[in-house]
């Protein structure tokens, strides 16, 4: 019975229980919806993770691993599951380098040459230093806290 008119001719017991039936579904349908919108958000962490340790795994590979999915159809680099397949990244790495060369690590800068330095202290033809890496995480914090100081005048 959907009709409003029909339901309120039944019997006043019958009226709550399909108040009850009709409240109860309606917190289920959003517990399930909560729990979908949950999984979908745990599963986009769960690919963006699985991502970038594929990534991580070509780092030897090449000097910029963000190029493979510039070269690289993504659909290549997942296994059946839809995941990030790492094997596949070493598998498309391997091939992208031996096609294009630069993409590759560079050598090693192994000290300045026996004239000396370049201009900007590195080995003449020798590979630049490579940046440090930082805590984005930590940073992110140590400015907040530094902004929190300098509002309270500490």
């Amino acid at each position: 019975m959907t009709d409003n008119q029909n339901i309120a001719d039944l019997p006043d017991w019958a009226q709550t229980v399909i108040r009850d039936l009709r409240s109860e579904a309606a917190t289920n349908r959003r517990t399930a919806q909560e729990a979908t919108a949950e999984r979908d958000s745990l599963r986009e962490q769960l690919h963006a993770k699985a991502t970038a340790e594929a990534l991580e795994s070509v780092r030897s590979l090449m000097a910029d691993p963000e190029d493979l999915a510039r070269f690289v159809d993504a659909a290549e680099l997942v296994g059946d599951d839809g995941a990030p397949d790492a094997a596949k990244y070493t598998e498309a790495a391997k091939k992208l380098v031996e096609s294009k060369p630069h993409l590759a690590p560079r050598g090693k800068d192994f000290g300045a040459p026996v004239g000396g330095a370049g201009r900007s202290g590195n080995g003449v033809g020798g590979a630049r230093p490579r940046a440090e890496r930082h805590d984005t995480d930590a940073q992110i914090q140590a400015g907040q806290q530094d902004f929190i100081n300098a509002v309270r005048g500490s």
